[in-house]
């Protein structure tokens, strides 16, 4: 599925710094390192050697230390040596042109990574994991993309694929001897295994939009009418004065966005304007702007204003997030000014001052049990498309099983499904044919990974 060319590319990004990384992977890479470094060889499995890399006429380019792994200990699990030297981006480029002008390409985005996994040193969850390790906004997505590179995911839907195996072996047996009672497990216990096999299934779904909530982060929008607050509590959870605040009804013309962190979770926010008829042109237009910010947002955060009573513009705002959303968080802003007491038809309500910075804890908390309520982060993972395709299948093939053996259905027919359920498990975590498909994936990598 790929050559195996020696592969280079400055590891390190485009930045200046004090130190800069040339990575380098391929059979034959540690005698091109040879050609370049003066210090010779032999050189052994993750020693650091220090030296200078020079040009083809023997001439200096920079003062390193070359780090060396042999394959199969390494990354990618081929022969494969780093260069670290100054971080200068001329310097960089410089070694870097070195090393391909002693006969390596340059590579592809994410190549290191696809080697490492086509060589079977991660499989396809881990790849995502490393993806995701780079592109972390907080420290508890860094932590959960750290326990799926670690094999965590991978040793447990191996443990599924064991049972799968095991039930495909056992049904084999009935195929192979239809006249003897030789299986060593009844139907009963072979259903029971196959539920439980759906569940984990189920299970592991769940998580992955956990991972999408934590790694991709959630879209709130604020509605409101004039004057409520929406741009007040957007300046108090993004910590800046993105929104103009006046006691006049209309200032906020336009949608506008801020990005804050709670709980690890990434969120967007967005102070849209006051929903309200306006003959106003400008205004109109960012009325339209908000309502079609309203349907798109993950969780919609209608205020209202606790020093009146509701009226026929809060009704409205009112059936307007019921209509247009799933998840509405009820707010009550002005409480330090409280005159009215009023009830929301919102599963969760939370009263707040922004004047006075009261409640704004509680609400960030609401915010984030309504994406993600779980205990522990154990069990999140980031999964590709593909990869959740692959368990919605697992899930609706294990449904057609259960029912086979329920019906009583042909061992050789059954035998059948057991097959596309293990194809939809490898899928999981790398069994992949279409090379396409598999390139796709690692362009989203950077050239260096």
């Amino acid at each position: 599925m790929y050559d195996d060319d020696i592969i280079a590319a400055i590891a390190t990004g485009y930045a200046v710094a004090a130190i800069g990384i040339v990575r380098v992977s391929g059979r034959g890479s540690l005698e091109l390192l040879e050609k370049i470094f003066t210090k010779k060889p032999p050189y052994e499995h993750r020693k650091i050697y220090y030296g200078h890399i020079t040009d083809s006429n023997g001439e200096i380019i920079d003062e390193v230390l070359v780090s060396v792994f042999k394959a199969p200990n390494s990354y990618t699990g081929e022969d494969s040596f780093e260069i670290s030297c100054h971080g200068g981006l001329s310097v960089l480029n410089f070694v870097l042109e070195r090393v391909l002008e002693a006969g390596a390409r340059m590579a592809q985005p994410g190549e290191f990574t696809k080697r490492a996994f086509l060589n079977g040193k991660i499989d396809l969850s881990q790849a995502e994991a490393v993806e995701k390790i780079i592109s972390s906004k907080s420290k508890r997505a860094l932590f959960i993309a750290q326990r799926q590179l670690a094999g965590k995911f991978s040793s447990k839907i191996e443990k599924i694929r064991e049972k799968i195996l095991f039930l495909m072996a056992e049904n084999e047996v009935i195929i192979d001897h239809p006249e003897e009672d030789i299986s060593s497990i009844e139907t009963k216990e072979k259903l029971n295994m196959l539920i439980d096999i759906k569940k984990q299934l189920k299970a592991i779904l769940k998580s992955s939009q956990y991972g999408d909530v934590i790694f991709e982060g959630v879209v709130l929008a604020i509605i409101g009418k004039p004057n409520v607050g929406k741009s007040s509590l957007l300046n108090i959870l993004t910590g800046t004065s993105r929104s103009i605040v006046t006691d006049i009804p209309g200032t906020t013309r336009d949608v506008v966005s801020g990005n804050f962190n709670i709980k690890g979770i990434p969120c967007t926010i967005l102070d849209t304007a006051g929903i309200r008829e306006t003959n106003d042109v400008i205004e109109n237009i960012g009325v339209q702007r908000s309502k079609k910010a309203l349907k798109e947002a993950d969780i919609v955060i209608a205020m209202f204003d606790a020093s009146n009573m509701l009226d026929e513009r809060d009704t409205g705002i009112i059936d307007y997030a019921v209509k247009h959303s799933n998840k509405v968080i009820g707010v009550i802003n002005k409480t330090d000014i409280k005159k009215a007491n009023f009830m929301l038809p919102f599963d969760k309500i939370v009263e707040i001052s922004c004047k006075n910075e009261t409640g704004v804890d509680k609400l960030e908390d609401t915010i984030a049990d309504s994406v993600i309520n779980l205990e522990s982060d154990t069990d999140i993972v980031s999964l590709n498309a593909n990869q959740k395709e692959s368990l919605k299948k697992g899930i609706d093939i294990c449904d057609k099983l259960i029912d086979d053996f329920k019906r009583g259905a042909d061992p050789a027919l059954i035998g059948v499904d057991f097959i596309s359920l293990a194809d939809s498990i490898d899928d999981i975590i790398g069994k992949i044919s279409n090379e396409d498909m598999l390139d796709t994936m690692f362009k989203k990598f950077c050239i260096g990974k």
